[in-house]
């Protein structure tokens, strides 16, 4: 394979491992077109269970640094230069305490620990220009924005997802030494228009507007099947997710072993730490529940996600979720004509609406959960089918991997052109809002600046 004039540093939280960060299973195959890639994950005791594409290479640390590693490197933090100037920027701001001290001290501490990794790396010793892509704004940024000390030709840029700012949980501000981030990173990519002008007006001075930049998702197109199933009377129900905590199936199952009314087949793909107290409640609440069948496939990479859609004539595709930062298994749901409903939660939001599927309450009660089925029981599934299609056609225009993947892919690859003190034009006219009030005063706005 012919070696690219580029170098690119993908560093995540978890992928290739996990089943989280799905959105790069996506964006991995485009970046591949630019770079040499090279991913770095911080997921140390987790197994690698996606497939890189041909060409694309692993590492991780062994271990985030042994007790006694870890004292001396948090002495050293706490007398660097970094330190005294992220004292007196958030006593400025009335945020300094006991605690946001100790978080600082420790967003520094991983940031030097991540930093040493990497530049034990062979590609750190290529003359190719390289850029360091970090999937998240988490605590090491600010250590892979100095590893620019090494050359000119080292750029760094990071996804900033609303989980990255607020906490999902608590909705409290997470600091992550942004003011020391943002005069060092060369670009900061958002999801939204939404959640760029929240980070501006929340987390910088209003300085350098160009390096904060909006970047939609994208998902592929949908496979084709030339022979679907046949139409079948019984709801087909889908969920997809980390079988984690927050996506509460808990309260899902409990829901549905309300139900007075409905027949549904219900399929959960996904794996994670709960997935055996959730099959045993499961199996609990639904075993013996008539109308109702049941079935968890476990883990399945996007090509096996994609060919399941396929294969599979599915009506709703449904998300009780606490939080869902990076929706892109919604998307994936919508790119395969599955009507989608969700909570609406963090950015569920920025690709959902009454319009394209249904929104449910953020916190919505186990009552209002089994009316919700059981509403979906009694609807005609050419309701389905019609809304689906609306779903389809937003992700055709909003959300096609070949658009937003391949514009993403390309400005990265030029990452050192982007001008920080202008502000950044927009390709083409992006999403900011479902409702058609809004949508009406953005066109106004548009026409009256044209």
């Amino acid at each position: 394979m012919a070696r690219k004039p580029q170098n690119l540093i993908l560093v995540t939280e978890h992928y290739p491992c996990s089943n989280q960060e799905s959105f790069l299973e996506t964006e991995i195959p485009y970046l591949a077109r630019f770079f040499n890639v090279h991913v770095v994950t911080r997921a140390v005791d987790e197994r690698m269970s996606r497939i890189l594409p041909n060409g694309v290479t692993f590492s991780r640390p062994v271990t985030h640094g042994g007790k006694l590693y870890r004292g001396w490197i948090r002495f050293a933090c706490r007398m660097s230069r970094s330190y005294r100037l992220e004292r007196p920027a958030a006593q400025e701001e009335g945020r300094w305490n006991r605690v946001s001290a100790a978080h600082a001290l420790d967003a520094l501490v991983e940031s030097e620990l991540l930093r040493r990794y990497i530049l034990t790396l062979p590609v750190l010793q290529d003359e190719r220009p390289l850029v360091i892509y970090s999937a998240n704004f988490n605590d090491y940024l600010y250590g892979l924005c100095r590893i620019k000390e090494m050359g000119k030709d080292i750029h760094v840029a990071a996804r900033c997802h609303r989980a990255n700012m607020f906490d999902p949980q608590t909705g409290e501000r997470r600091e992550t030494l942004n003011a020391l981030v943002n005069e060092q990173i060369d670009a900061l990519y958002f999801t939204s228009e939404e959640r760029r002008s929240v980070y501006v007006h929340h987390f910088t001075d209003g300085s350098s507007p160009g390096k904060y930049r909006v970047a939609p998702l994208g998902v592929p197109e949908p496979l084709v099947l030339l022979d679907p199933p046949e139409e079948d009377y019984v709801l087909q129900i889908v969920t997809c997710s980390p079988v984690e905590a927050d996506k509460r199936l808990p309260l899902l199952i409990e829901a549905m072993s309300r139900m007075k009314v409905g027949v549904f087949e219900w399929v959960h793909i996904g794996d994670g730490s709960e997935r055996e107290a959730v099959e045993k409640l499961a199996a609990e609440k639904l075993g013996d529940k008539p109308g109702i069948k049941y079935q968890f496939l476990g883990f399945m990479s996007q090509e096996e996600r994609y060919q399941y859609y396929a294969e599979h004539r599915l009506d709703v595709f449904l998300s009780v979720s606490s939080s869902e930062s990076v929706p892109s298994l919604m998307l994936e749901a919508m790119a395969n004509r599955v009507f989608v409903c969700a909570t609406a939660v963090d950015g569920v939001t920025d690709v959902l609406s009454n319009e394209t599927g249904l929104l449910m309450p953020e916190n919505p009660t186990v009552e209002q959960l089994t009316a919700f089925l059981e509403m979906l029981c009694s609807m005609d599934k050419e309701k389905f089918a019609a809304r689906a299609k609306l779903g389809y056609d937003c992700w055709q225009q909003w959300f096609n991997a070949d658009e937003n993947c391949l514009a993403f892919a390309t400005e990265l690859s030029a990452v050192e052109d982007i001008q920080p003190d202008e502000p950044p034009k927009e390709q083409r006219r992006l999403f900011h809002s479902w409702k058609p009030e809004e949508q009406a005063e953005e066109m106004e706005a548009e026409q009256e600046a044209a």
